[in-house]
């Protein structure tokens, strides 16, 4: 089965798979989530690897800058 690929082809597919595994400890790591939302993120990672890592990927550096912002604004009041 994997005689037809180069080794460029499982180069990239032992970095999706890496990259999703990141993505799934994260995920389950996080406290603030609720279990809800754990699995669903499971779900898209898991079925599409690399739109459900991206997705992850933008809501969580979206969720570290609302943070920033949130911690900044409370010191700053």
């Amino acid at each position: 089965m994997l005689e037809n690929l180069s080794g460029l082809h499982l180069l990239v597919m032992a970095l999706i798979l890496a990259l999703d595994a990141v993505a799934l400890v994260q995920v389950w790591r996080d406290p603030r989530r609720s279990d809800v939302v754990k699995v669903a993120w499971t779900v898209a990672v898991l079925f599409l690897p690399v739109i459900g890592f991206v997705g992850w990927a933008v809501n969580w550096l979206l969720g570290r800058a609302a943070d920033q912002l949130n911690r900044s604004g409370a010191s700053g009041s």
